[in-house]
C-alpha cells in the first residue's frame, strides 16, 4: 500500500499546511482586493484565493484513495462517485468564490447583483450541500467500516457526518483516524 507525503505528516503539520496557511494568505489577500481598481487584478486576486482551497480537497483525495486500498470487505460504494462529488464540490467552491467576487465588486460600484444570478448560485449551492453531504458520507462510512470491519448502517456514522460538516474539525479527526489505520498496517 502506497503511502502519500501528507499521509505521512503529523496532524498539526497537516492542520498547518492545508488550513492556517491558506488562512493567513486569504487574510493578506482581502486587504490587497480592497485596494485594486483594476478589475482583471480584482477577479485574479479571487482566483487565488479559490485556489487556495484545493489542498483540502487533494487531501481528501489522497485519504480516500489510501483507504479504498485498505483490504474491506464489507464496503460497497463507487469510488467513482466519490470523485464526481468532489469534482462537484471544487466547482461549486470556484463558483461561490466568484460570486462573492462578483457581489463585491457591484457593491463598490453601486450597483446590485440580478435576482436570476441568485436564483442560479442559490441552485448551484444546493448540488454543493448535497454533494458535500455525499462526501461526508462517503469518508464517515470507509473509515467506520475499516475500523468495526464489518457492515456499518447510517445511524452509526451520523456523529462523524456531524463532525465531517466542519473541515478544520473533519482533517484533525480523518487525519488521527487515518495515523490510527497506519499504525495497525
Amino acid at each position: 500500500m502506497s503511502k502519500n507525503y501528507l499521509l505521512n505528516q503529523s496532524v498539526k503539520k497537516i492542520f498547518t499546511i492545508i488550513l492556517l496557511l491558506p488562512i493567513i494568505i486569504q487574510l493578506v489577500l482581502i486587504n490587497m482586493v480592497q485596494s485594486v481598481s483594476d478589475e482583471r487584478v480584482y477577479y485574479f486576486i479571487f482566483a487565488i484565493f479559490a485556489l487556495l482551497y484545493l489542498p483540502y480537497f487533494y487531501w481528501l483525495n489522497i485519504v480516500v484513495q489510501f483507504l479504498i486500498n485498505h483490504p474491506n470487505k464489507y464496503f460497497n460504494l463507487k469510488l467513482t462517485n466519490f470523485k464526481v462529488s468532489l469534482i462537484l464540490n471544487i466547482i461549486v467552491m470556484f463558483n461561490f468564490i466568484f460570486f462573492v467576487a462578483y457581489s463585491f465588486n457591484l457593491v463598490f460600484k453601486g450597483g446590485e447583483p440580478s435576482n436570476e444570478i441568485f436564483l442560479f448560485v442559490g441552485l448551484i449551492q444546493f448540488i454543493g450541500v448535497l454533494s458535500f453531504s455525499y462526501t461526508s458520507y462517503f469518508i464517515s462510512k470507509l473509515i467506520l467500516t475499516i475500523e468495526l470491519k464489518r457492515n456499518v448502517y447510517f445511524n452509526e456514522i451520523i456523529s462523524n457526518l456531524v463532525v465531517f460538516s466542519f473541515p478544520p474539525i473533519a482533517l484533525w479527526s480523518i487525519h488521527n483516524k487515518i495515523k490510527q489505520i497506519q499504525s495497525l498496517n
